[in-house]
Order: structure tokens, then C-alpha cells, then sequence
């Protein structure tokens, strides 16, 4: 435990100059009181036996006093006197090992090294948690392979046609049922928005790729989750916001603002009505709606993927005109919900049974453990999604959603192991060196209450 003391703050070298200090004078009372001992053990051992030879019985003790004399007691010194006199007796760095023995030295490293454990991943966890989790991600790959499946589709960058995945279809059915044709035409007479453009026609700046089947996939405001932002800015400022083939962002002007002259507050609230009504009039259409964020993948114009060496970008605009959209993401997170579900219960049943209370053992992501339970889980469930896209050699078998889950868990984490875990440990050595602090106090105060005579004088 050597510690360079010249890079100690000011009052921390201070602090150890002091402590040798009162070491060094604890240890002369120590050796006066020896050597005390040494001198008079030997004339009271001869005076007990010479009472014994005369025939006295030797006391078996001295009964504590009823009455309480009065002590001088000295008034406390001020710091800077200790400090003035530290200085002048100790060296001027002063390093732990001239304070503790070796012994000590080892118990308070070994101490430390026990602090924060708990934030590595193994010992987080246990065999229970492990079985959990990993239990969970299969359920959830299984799932997926078995009855989400693919959406429907005539065939797909050389993979052959399929009628799509029973919950994929189930999906697709229930929400045409809740939305039929007349109902979305009713929907879109009553909420028009200026980012619907499905060609470059009545546009002043070329949006690349727009058309008919890709429009909803390149105007940000059809995202089910964007949309809510950038859909919603669009409405209120008459703009729109699209994302080209290649890559680029456009915004400009379609129409004019939304309720202009109204209050503020009254305009959001209208545009964000006007938001949700037109998505609803697009989620049950024959090409739906965007699966939530995917649309940004456009951004991404790289890759090499399947024989004509499609960009992934160039892969996701073909994956969402071939069914894969906000309804087949619906059923796809099925799964991922299943295995969340799972989790969460497990963590919270196995919090009450370690004695915390029902709201300690609510699930919160804010939780160590719970996050990287949830994360081994996903990724258990990411690889047998890998699996399915690498048997089928076919994109559309991705499980976006519980790329978007997997994902959600490994940037905290990953963040945490970079920048978090020693802000983290050291705040617990923090909360160690408080508490004993506390418990010091605690014993202390103790000991002056069973002391009726002790005085100090500041």
C-alpha cells in the first residue's frame, strides 16, 4: 500500500504527518508504561509475598469508589498548534507504510478489493440468474423462429416465396379488421399532413427514390415513433422531412404553418391529434407503416450484402416493400415482451424473497443486475435470431425489435464499463469510509457517557 505522497492534496499529507505524529507519542506512553511495569512488578511481588509469609490474605480486587474526585483536565489543543508541532518532529511526506503495520496494510487492500465486486459480471450474478436469463432467451429465439416467423412475401434477394409467420399474418389481419378501407379513407380526408408527398411532382427539391411504394419509408414523419417529433414539426411549420436513397436529409417547405395566430400550447396539442389520425390511416394500408427507427438505417450507405452487394441501406428500403412493417414489428415483439416479462418477474420474486419490500422489489432498469440480466437475455435471444437469418439466408427473418431491445441494454452497459463502474466503486469505498466513520462516532459516544469525570475543555 505505498502511496506517492507527493501527489497527496495539502491536508491529507497533513493529516498522515499528524497521525505519525500521535503514533510516535503513543508509543513513548506505551514504552514509559512498560518500562513502569518492568520496575515496579518486582518490589510488588516482594511485598505480596512478605504479607502472605506474615499471614495476610491479599485483596481479590479494589471496589471502585463512590465518591468522585475532580481532575485537572488540560484544555484541547487547536489544530494548527498539533499541526505546527507535526511539522517540526515528521518527515515532510509521510507514506502509510511509516502508520500501519503490514498486517493492516493487508486487511484494508483486501477490504478494498471486496468493495464494488459486486459490479463484475460474474459476481453479480448466480446459477439461478444465469439459468433465468438464459431460459428466457430461448423461449424468446424459439418464439420468433417458430411462430413470428417472416412477413408474407413473393420472394426476396434470392430466398424463395413464404406465406409469412402465423403471428405475422395474425397481426396483419387484426389490425385490417380494426381499420377497414372505408374507415381509412374517412381517416385521411380528416387528417392530411404536408410530409405525405408520394413523388417528386409537386415537391421544389428532389427528395431521391421517392415514390409510392417507398414514401412513408423516406418521410420521417410516417415513423411510429419519429414521428412524434419530426412528423409533428412537420405539421406545425408545413414542411417536409425526407431521407433520400442516398442518404441525404431534405426538409422544405409544402404549405403553411399549422393554426397559425393560435396559442402555442392549442397547436401542438391539434398537430400532435392531426399526427396520430394519419398514422392510423396508414397502419392497416397494403405497404403500412415503417417499423419504428428503421427508416434510419438509410443513413447507413455501406455493405456488401447478398450477391449484388446491396447496401444495408438499400436492403432496409427493399426489406419494407416486401412486408416488413409496423405490423409485422407488432408481432416480432411479441417475443421480446415474453422474455422482458419473464425477467422482470423472476428478479422481483426472487428480490421479495431475499427480504426486501414490495416496492424495493419492483423491477427498474436503474438496477445493476436487473440490466444485465435483461441484456444476457436479449443476446441469448439475438444469436438464435442470427441463427434464423443465417438458415433462411434471408434479411427479412431479423428480428428488428429485438435488435432495438439488445441494443436499449449494451450501450448503458457499455457505458457503464468504460466511464461508470470506477465513479461507481469508488463512491462505495466513499459510503465505506462514511459509515465507519459513523460507527467510530457511534463507539465513542458510547464510552464518554459511561464516563461521569471526563471533561474536555475547548
Amino acid at each position: 500500500m505505498n502511496s506517492n505522497s507527493g501527489d497527496d492534496p495539502s491536508y491529507i499529507n497533513e493529516g498522515k504527518r499528524v497521525a505519525a505524529l500521535h503514533k510516535r507519542q503513543l508509543g513513548d506512553i506505551a514504552r514509559i508504561e512498560l518500562a513502569n511495569v518492568k520496575n515496579l512488578s518486582v518490589p510488588i511481588a516482594s511485598s505480596e509475598a512478605l504479607l502472605l509469609s506474615l499471614g495476610y490474605t491479599l485483596p481479590e480486587g479494589i471496589e471502585p469508589s463512590e465518591s468522585h474526585e475532580l481532575y485537572p483536565v488540560d484544555t484541547a489543543r487547536k489544530w494548527d498548534e498539533i499541526l505546527v508541532e507535526a511539522k517540526n518532529s515528521t518527515p515532510e511526506h509521510v507514506d502509510f507504510n511509516m502508520l500501519l503495520t503490514q498486517e493492516e496494510i493487508d486487511a484494508v487492500l483486501s477490504k478494498h478489493r471486496a468493495i464494488g465486486r459486486e459490479l463484475d459480471w460474474f459476481e453479480s450474478f448466480d446459477r439461478y440468474d444465469f439459468a433465468l436469463c438464459i431460459a428466457a432467451g430461448i423461449v424468446a429465439g424459439v418464439v420468433d423462429v417458430l411462430l413470428v416467423g417472416v412477413p408474407q412475401h413473393a420472394g426476396f434477394l434470392g430466398s424463395s416465396a413464404s406465406e409469412g409467420g402465423k403471428w405475422s399474418n395474425a397481426v396483419k389481419d387484426k389490425v385490417g379488421k380494426l381499420f377497414p378501407p372505408d374507415k381509412i379513407k374517412e381517416l385521411e380526408k380528416a387528417y392530411s399532413v404536408p410530409y405525405d408527398a408520394s413523388t417528386n411532382f409537386t415537391l421544389n427539391k428532389t427528395v431521391e427514390g421517392l415514390g409510392p411504394g417507398t414514401h412513408r419509408f423516406q418521410s420521417v414523419g410516417h415513423d411510429p415513433l419519429l414521428g412524434f417529433i419530426f412528423g409533428v414539426r412537420d405539421i406545425l411549420t408545413g414542411e417536409f422531412s425526407a431521407i433520400g436513397n442516398n442518404g441525404h436529409v431534405i426538409v422544405q417547405q409544402v404549405s403553411a404553418p399549422f393554426l397559425q395566430g393560435e396559442h402555442l400550447v392549442v397547436r401542438i396539442l391539434e398537430a400532435m391529434k392531426v399526427q396520430l389520425g394519419h398514422l392510423a390511416s396508414d397502419v392497416a394500408t397494403s405497404r403500412g407503416l415503417p417499423a419504428p427507427l428503421m427508416p434510419l438505417l438509410q443513413f447507413l450507405q455501406f455493405g456488401k450484402i447478398g450477391s449484388h452487394e446491396h447496401t444495408i441501406a438499400e436492403v432496409a428500403r427493399a426489406m419494407y416493400g416486401k412486408g416488413y412493417d409496423f405490423r409485422h414489428f407488432m408481432a416480432a415483439s411479441i417475443p421480446v415482451m415474453i422474455s422482458e416479462i419473464i425477467i422482470r418477474l423472476g428478479y422481483f420474486i426472487r428480490s421479495v424473497q431475499s427480504g426486501k419490500n414490495l416496492i424495493e422489489s419492483i423491477p427498474s432498469t436503474s438496477s445493476l443486475k436487473l440490466r444485465r440480466q435483461l441484456l444476457l437475455t436479449h443476446s441469448v435471444a439475438m444469436l438464435i435470431n442470427a441463427g434464423k437469418v443465417c438458415v433462411t439466408k434471408n434479411p427479412l427473418a431479423i428480428s428488428w425489435p429485438q435488435a432495438l431491445a439488445f441494443l436499449r441494454y449494451v450501450m448503458p452497459e457499455l457505458a457503464f464499463l468504460m466511464y461508470g463502474k470506477e465513479a461507481a466503486k469508488s463512491k462505495m469505498v466513499e459510503d465505506e469510509i462514511i459509515n465507519d466513520y459513523h460507527i467510530i462516532n457511534d463507539q465513542l459516544s458510547a464510552y464518554l457517557k459511561t464516563q461521569d469525570d471526563f471533561v474536555i475543555v475547548i
